[in-house]
Parts: structure tokens; sequence; C-alpha cells
């Protein structure tokens, strides 16, 4: 994909998650005082305390944050970061309008962490972001390099979370935007990573050039031995290692069983696979 395509279709993607997250935030969380963390929990706070928009908070934060630390970001991901603040901002506005949901506070944590989690998950496939914790984050990693990144935004989120909890004076509502929080980080990372699931699959065979051949012909794949001795037998024997998709996997364990019905077959869940053959994600580039 040509670079001026690639970069309209990310810009559509970060303007349609940042779309759903504001969906998620203003008709199911925002409402019940819950929140999943970040800017959005203090946006909560302002909001039912003070009766400042949502959209305002983000804007206005997000402007403070950004500006002390775009210079940590590189040209691209300053300008997505931008798009993506901007593109968050203008859909809190716009949904702040559509009515809300508040008869139920466990299915609204449950649609709104969802909705949260696929909204940050469509940015962060583009390597983007909508700003928030990200950039606290980030700063505050400069006068604490020894500290990981995800513990910093783990505190930070847990932080906000809990004042929310003190401010609303309610065990309650910080359960469930714990609860929206855990649920949203994980959609994030199933949106992330979705499309580019695969099996590993390792097999001990006295047959294994029989197999490699099958695999590199019939599923076009590769298939790569690895020298191994087995210390029960003193043995050296060759490992093989391929890499396919789930709906190949069957037809694999058939045919390696019909050639060597003795295999030892192991068999482990890649989360993803990058390079020919699967997915060649531009969008790490």
């Amino acid at each position: 994909m040509k670079k001026g395509k690639l970069l309209l279709w990310q810009t559509a993607c970060i303007v349609l998650g940042s779309f759903v997250l504001a969906l998620g935030v203003n008709l199911f969380l925002t409402p019940n005082k819950i929140s999943s963390g970040g800017i959005s929990t203090i946006g909560t706070i302002l909001l039912h305390l003070f009766g400042i928009k949502m959209s305002v908070t983000n804007l206005a934060l997000n402007a403070v944050l950004f500006l002390a630390g775009f210079k940590y970001l590189g040209r691209e991901a300053v300008l997505k970061t931008v798009i993506g603040i901007l593109a968050l901002t203008a859909s809190l506005e716009v949904t702040s309008y559509f009515p809300t949901y508040s008869e139920d506070m466990l299915l609204s944590t449950v649609v709104g962490g969802v909705l949260v989690g696929l909204g940050v998950g469509l940015v962060v496939r583009q390597n983007a972001s909508t700003g928030g914790s990200d950039f606290a984050a980030l700063v505050i990693r400069r006068f604490l390099p020894h500290v990981s990144l995800a513990t910093i935004l783990l505190v930070i989120d847990c932080t906000v979370i809990i004042a929310a909890g003190i401010v609303f004076r309610s065990v309650t509502v910080t359960i469930y935007s714990v609860i929206a929080m855990y649920i949203s980080s994980r959609v994030t990372d199933a949106v992330v990573v979705f499309g580019n699931k695969a099996k590993a699959v390792q097999i001990f065979s006295d047959h294994n050039e029989e197999i490699a051949e099958y695999v590199m012909k019939e599923f076009e794949r590769g298939a790569t031995g690895i020298h191994c001795r087995g210390m029960y037998s003193g043995k050296e024997k060759l490992m093989l290692l391929c890499v396919l998709s789930p709906k190949e996997l069957p037809r694999l364990i058939r045919t390696v069983k019909g050639i060597d019905p003795t295999a030892f077959i192991v068999i482990n869940d890649a989360k993803e696979v990058l390079g020919e053959g699967f997915n060649l994600r531009a969008d790490y580039e």
C-alpha cells in the first residue's frame, strides 16, 4: 500500500476507533460514574461535579500532556496522536447528545468496557494514540527510567480510578471501574492481534524429511529443522518447527500421523505472526 493511501486508511481507523471509544464512555460508562482509567476518569469526575463536558476536559488535559511529551515521539507518531486527540475530542462532543443507558450498572460496565477496548484497539493497531495516560506515563518515565512503561500506566489508571471512588464516595463505582478497565484492556489486546493468530507446531519424528516436504508443498509453509537430543534415549534428533493457521492444523495432524503414527507433536498458540504467508503489517513500519 502506498504511503498516502496507508495514511488515509490509518486516519480513517483512528477516527472510527475514537468514535467507538466515545460511544462507550458517553453512553454507558460516564452516566453511571464508571470509568476505565486515564483522562476519561478525570473527565467523569469533572462532569458530575462541575458539569464540564468530557470533550473540553479531554482537549485541555491532552493539550498539556502533548506539549510535555511530544518531543519524545517521532514525527509520524506526533501526527497520528494529534489526529487521535482531535478525533476523540470531536467524538466525545458529538456523542454527548446521544441518549444514554443507566438501567443496569453491570451491563453498562460490560458494554462500555467492550466499546472502549474496541475503540482503543482500532487506534493502537495503527500505531497511534488518543493521548491521555500514555503521555503522562511517557513523561514520568523520563524521571523514573528504571520503571517499566506498563507499570507506570497501571499505577496512573489505578490511582485515578481510586480517586473517582473517593470523590463519588462509592466502593461500587471503584469496583465497576476496575472491571471496565480489565474488560477494555482485554478487548484492546484482542483487536490489536486480530487476524494474526496462528499455531506453532513442533514435530518429533523419524520421518522428518517426508513431513517437511509435505508441509512445504501442500501448505506452502516453511519448515525449520532444529537439532536436539532426547535426554532419556540419548539420541540426536531433528525437530521440525512450522507455523500455520488454525484451520490448517487438523489436516497437518492427520497427515503427520498417517506418515508416522508414533510422531510426537507439540502445539502452541502463536499470538501474532508477521511475515510471508501471514500478515505483513505495514503499520509496524
